[in-house]
């Protein structure tokens, strides 16, 4: 018989396999804590996401249904049983989504660093409704913009044509950016851009210049102190979220 750790630490074990993608172990890890703890709904949207993440759609929805009878309100058991619900059937192997191991800090933005960016001429919601927020996608440069795929190498969108610009101009001149989902809808997927690695020729030149997030540049070309921007609203996802 398998000796389990303390309930508390179980928890955070069943946090970090999500966190890394461990699927079976988050499986594992949150049917033990759902055996002390039946209606615990944050141990039950995250065994649906195990399941979602195995390819086992029905399973997903079933639990996702279980977390609604307890909370009807919940809105990650909502919006994932729409995702769920688009599947009739279990998938096989090759159909379940690529994923990474991935650190909430990827989720964290910078000023000059990251950029959120939300894609046009969208793939059809049934590609993206298999998606999953802190999926890591391809940035593909084109002649006149860049692509956006999936792990699979299969088409989700494009970044609007002024980024796209800019960026292009960047990585012609060897700057590297990486891309995360950060939100999925039925018609929309908005992404996290991320520099992660600047040529010389940019060394003093951030990527990105935002207006609300935003290093900003006097005449002298002396960056501000942020703190002393306002404030906006931050959308970013908690750890929690990213691990339901």
């Amino acid at each position: 018989m398998v000796s389990y750790p303390p309930l508390e630490n179980l928890e955070r074990l069943a946090i970090d396999a999500a966190l890394s993608c461990q699927w079976e172990k988050a499986l594992e890890y949150n049917k033990e804590i759902k055996k002390t703890e039946p209606e615990n709904v944050e141990c039950l949207n995250r065994l649906a996401k195990a399941y979602f993440e195995l390819g086992k759609y029905l399973q997903a929805k079933k639990i996702y249904q279980e977390v609604l009878k307890l909370d009807p309100y919940n809105l990650i058991a909502q919006k994932n049983l729409k995702k769920a619900g688009a599947f009739k059937k279990n998938a096989g192997a090759k159909n379940i989504p690529i994923q990474v191991a991935i650190s909430p800090s990827l989720f964290l933005e910078e000023p000059g660093i990251t950029k959120l960016v939300s894609l046009i001429k969208v793939a059809e919601p049934q590609r993206l409704l298999t998606l999953s927020a802190g999926s890591l996608v391809n940035l593909i440069p084109k002649n006149r913009g860049i692509s956006v795929t999936d792990g699979n190498n299969l088409y989700l969108g494009v970044l609007p044509d002024d980024t796209a610009h800019h960026l292009l101009k960047l990585i012609k001149g060897g700057n590297k950016y990486q891309a995360l989902i950060k939100s999925v809808k039925p018609n929309g997927l908005t992404l996290l851009v991320r520099e992660t690695f600047r040529s010389k020729k940019f060394k003093n030149q951030p990527s990105f210049l935002d207006n609300a997030k935003i290093l900003i540049y006097s005449s002298h070309n002396i960056p501000l102190d942020p703190d002393s921007l306002p404030l906006e609203n931050d959308d970013s996802l908690t750890s929690e979220e990213l691990n339901q």
